[in-house]
This record gives C-alpha cells, structure tokens and sequence, in this order.
C-alpha cells in the first residue's frame, strides 16, 4: 500500500516539478533558493484541482500533456492538492524537506515561473 506521505511526492514532483522536483518535466534550470516561495502562490489560491488544471491546459499545454501521461500521478496530486490551504502547503513542506534530506535540489525551468503565475492569475476563469 502506498503512504499518502508517497502520493503527495508523487504528485508534487510532476505536477509542481519545476519549482519542487520536475526538471525532466519542465527542463533544466537554475536551482531555487526559495522552492516553497516559488509555489506559494499556487499552494494558497483558492482554486480547485480542476481549475489548475484547465489554467494549466491553457497556459502550458506541454506540461499538462505531461501530467496528463501519467494518470496515477496526476490522481495523486488531485488528492494533496484539494486539500484545506495549510494542509496542502504541510505536505509541499514536508515534500521538500525529504528530497533536501535525499540530497535532491530543487530545479525550476525560468520559464515556468511565469507560467505558473499565469495559471494562477487565470484558474479562477474556469
């Protein structure tokens, strides 16, 4: 049986992986300083899952045919995603103090902060 700790890394480093984990996903890029800075705004926006994700869709269709590759991933992170504000931002947290802990860095493509931006500013929409 797979640990909700296991999920929430699963679908975290896919879905939020170039500002958590993802540089196979959203390309090499600089290491962030502040990977938990670099998510907030997604982690406290009052958007659902669904929302994000068709924000997501619009603004970074290559990301989200990514995600959308990899279904089981893509569930797991629905699940931590639509979670209260603090318990979704516990579990980036505790997400990245483990790939820390491992000895991962966290890896942001320059572009996507951008377009992270935009999925935010935009999910709203739909």
């Amino acid at each position: 049986m797979t640990s909700i700790s296991t999920l929430y890394g699963i679908g975290a480093a896919v879905a939020i992986g170039g500002l958590a984990a993802g540089a196979a996903l959203f390309g090499a890029g600089a290491a962030s300083a502040d990977p938990m800075g670099d998510i907030e705004p997604l982690l406290r926006s009052s958007c659902s899952f669904a929302q994000v994700d068709a924000a997501l869709h619009r603004v970074a269709p290559e990301t989200a045919a990514q995600l959308d590759a990899v279904p089981a991933q893509k569930a797991a992170l629905r699940n931590a995603y639509d979670q209260p504000v603090e318990q979704r931002r516990a579990a980036f947290e505790q997400l990245i103090a483990e790939q820390q802990r491992m000895g991962m860095t966290a890896q942001a493509d320059q572009e996507f902060g951008g377009k992270l931006s935009q999925v935010v500013d935009t999910c709203h929409q739909y």
